[in-house]
Protein backbone atom coordinates (compact mmCIF):
# COMPACT_ATOMS: atom_id res chain seq x y z
CA UNK A 1 0.00 0.00 0.00
CA UNK A 2 1.21 3.60 -1.05
CA UNK A 3 1.85 6.06 1.48
CA UNK A 4 -0.93 7.66 0.30
CA UNK A 5 -2.99 4.94 0.63
CA UNK A 6 -2.19 4.46 4.31
CA UNK A 7 -2.36 8.34 5.14
CA UNK A 8 -6.15 8.29 4.06
CA UNK A 9 -6.77 4.78 5.26
CA UNK A 10 -5.76 5.81 9.09
CA UNK A 11 -7.51 9.23 8.74
CA UNK A 12 -10.84 7.34 7.79
CA UNK A 13 -10.30 4.93 10.66
CA UNK A 14 -9.52 8.12 13.14
CA UNK A 15 -12.45 9.51 11.91
CA UNK A 16 -14.84 6.52 12.34
CA UNK A 17 -13.46 5.85 15.71
CA UNK A 18 -14.20 8.87 16.55
CA UNK A 19 -17.92 8.66 15.42
CA UNK A 20 -17.30 11.49 12.95
CA UNK A 21 -18.27 10.95 9.18
CA UNK A 22 -15.56 10.07 6.90
CA UNK A 23 -16.42 12.81 4.32
CA UNK A 24 -13.41 13.77 1.74
CA UNK A 25 -12.42 17.34 3.86
CA UNK A 26 -12.03 15.51 7.02
CA UNK A 27 -10.24 13.12 5.80
CA UNK A 28 -8.00 15.82 3.39
CA UNK A 29 -7.84 17.76 6.83
CA UNK A 30 -6.46 14.45 8.63
CA UNK A 31 -4.09 13.79 6.17
CA UNK A 32 -2.90 17.25 5.54
CA UNK A 33 -1.92 17.53 9.35
CA UNK A 34 -0.34 14.66 9.08
CA UNK A 35 2.18 16.58 6.62
CA UNK A 36 1.45 13.81 4.24
CA UNK A 37 0.80 15.57 0.40
CA UNK A 38 -2.06 13.61 -1.55
CA UNK A 39 -3.66 14.38 -4.62
CA UNK A 40 -7.08 15.72 -4.04
CA UNK A 41 -8.96 12.94 -5.66
CA UNK A 42 -7.19 10.48 -2.82
CA UNK A 43 -9.79 12.01 -0.02
CA UNK A 44 -12.59 11.77 -2.54
CA UNK A 45 -12.14 8.05 -3.06
CA UNK A 46 -11.95 6.93 -0.07
CA UNK A 47 -14.83 9.04 1.08
CA UNK A 48 -17.19 7.45 -1.65
CA UNK A 49 -16.02 4.24 -1.23
CA UNK A 50 -16.95 4.56 2.80
CA UNK A 51 -20.36 5.82 1.80
CA UNK A 52 -21.11 3.05 -0.26
CA UNK A 53 -20.01 0.30 1.83
CA UNK A 54 -21.48 -1.14 5.11
CA UNK A 55 -18.71 -1.59 6.88
CA UNK A 56 -15.01 0.32 7.57
CA UNK A 57 -13.66 -3.20 8.17
CA UNK A 58 -12.06 -4.17 4.06
CA UNK A 59 -9.79 -0.80 5.07
CA UNK A 60 -9.41 -1.90 8.73
CA UNK A 61 -8.13 -5.43 7.15
CA UNK A 62 -6.16 -4.19 4.28
CA UNK A 63 -4.54 -2.13 6.41
CA UNK A 64 -3.72 -4.48 9.25
CA UNK A 65 -2.25 -7.28 6.57
CA UNK A 66 -0.21 -4.51 5.01
CA UNK A 67 1.35 -3.46 8.68
CA UNK A 68 1.80 -6.75 9.28
CA UNK A 69 4.13 -7.43 6.04
CA UNK A 70 5.55 -4.57 6.66
CA UNK A 71 7.10 -5.46 10.04
CA UNK A 72 7.50 -9.26 9.07
CA UNK A 73 9.88 -7.80 5.94
CA UNK A 74 12.25 -5.80 8.63
CA UNK A 75 12.79 -8.46 10.83
CA UNK A 76 14.08 -10.82 7.94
Amino acid sequence: MATVEIACTYAALILHDDGIPATAEKIATLVEAANVSVESYWPSLFAKFLERSTSIAPLWVKAMKDEIQALESNHT
